[in-house]
């Protein structure tokens, strides 16, 4: 695959019509009778509860239940595979949607 950094745009908040719009225009998935989107995921269909890691650092270390739920994982081992991700989605186009979770607010990449 071609990635053309020059056209690379960043799409952030985004309606639901325009993500639609956007899924349809990319041919990432259809409409069915009713008007719902639908994408076909393929064999990668959810995340396996047992694949749950959280980064232990010291702000949280001490506030999180660590077990077979809420596996800890390495700070460093975490900045190395953010950096991976970043280097993969290097000029190609971004869905951020800025969202609150109970108190607190997140940012998601696509």
């Amino acid at each position: 695959m071609t990635v053309d950094t020059q056209t690379a745009q960043e799409h952030a908040n985004l309606a639901p019509s325009k993500l639609i719009e956007e899924s349809l225009k990319r041919g990432e998935g259809t409409l069915t009778n009713t008007g719902a989107l639908l994408v076909t995921t393929g064999k990668r269909t959810g995340r396996s509860p047992a694949d749950r890691f959280v980064v232990k650092e010291p702000s949280t270390a001490d506030s999180i239940e660590w077990g077979s739920v809420n596996r800890p994982f390495d700070s460093d081992k975490f900045d190395a595979l953010w950096e991976r991700v970043q280097s993969r989605l290097e000029g190609r186009d971004k869905f951020v949607a800025h969202l609150h979770v109970g108190e607190h607010s997140i940012t998601i990449y696509r």
